[in-house]
């Protein structure tokens, strides 16, 4: 494509954008398309808007609509950009991963379509550089994410919770573990359980947590 075409095109993505909150899947459904062909052809341009203003519609519960558009739309940047959507990958596996257990059948669906794609990219992330002309936010973001990903696909990275509140007893150190990983599951709102075997103290452990909530 000529390169003089691409400003003429980039301005028509905040009206994109636009498409992907319509009330009409199918118009959704072409703007996300869109949205994906132009990240391939002005990927830094087109990754920055989505980024600031589509991605955060995920966590628009109250509005179905707007999360169906941003996962959609998601889902072609990645059918569009494969492996280079690399460097911003850590900047989208958090958000995927909170829509997973979505009430909304289609975000659920999608969000864990595009988490299996994403997950097996994310050791290649490790020593890419930022994108050119990324914002100070993102890249402190992106900071944020990487720390949580990091604690949670190795526990050995948990930080230790203190627990805040006075208990007549001690921790052994996997009741420790244990409270650790509670505290991490709770910041984050994610879904576990602690199994072991009876009389381990899973029940202490629960109260350190709803204690210090």
């Amino acid at each position: 494509m000529a390169s003089e075409l691409i400003p003429l095109l980039l301005q028509h993505l905040p009206h994109l954008c636009t498409c992907l909150q319509h009330p009409y899947t199918a118009v959704r459904h072409m703007a996300a398309r869109c949205v994906g062909v132009l990240s391939k052809i002005a990927t830094l341009e087109t990754m920055n808007v989505f980024l600031e203003r589509v991605l955060p519609w995920l966590g628009a519960i109250d509005d179905n609509t707007k999360q169906e558009g941003a996962i959609e739309a998601m889902a072609c940047v990645m059918e569009q950009l494969e492996v280079d959507i690399v460097p911003y990958i850590v900047l989208l596996v958090v958000p995927v991963l909170g829509r997973m257990s979505d009430q909304c059948d289609s975000v659920r669906f999608m969000a864990t379509q595009c988490f299996a794609t994403l997950i097996r990219l994310l050791p290649l992330e490790a020593g890419i550089p930022d994108p050119p002309n990324m914002s100070e936010d993102l890249i402190r973001q992106k900071a944020r994410e990487r720390h949580f990903l990091e604690q949670l696909l190795d526990g050995r990275k948990l930080e230790n919770y203190k627990i805040p509140v006075p208990i007549k007893a001690e921790l052994r150190k996997y009741q420790q573990d244990g409270v650790n990983w509670l505290s991490f599951l709770n910041k984050y709102k994610l879904h576990g359980i602690l199994c072991d075997d009876m009389g381990l103290g899973k029940t202490l452990q629960s109260i350190c947590i709803l204690a210090g909530d």
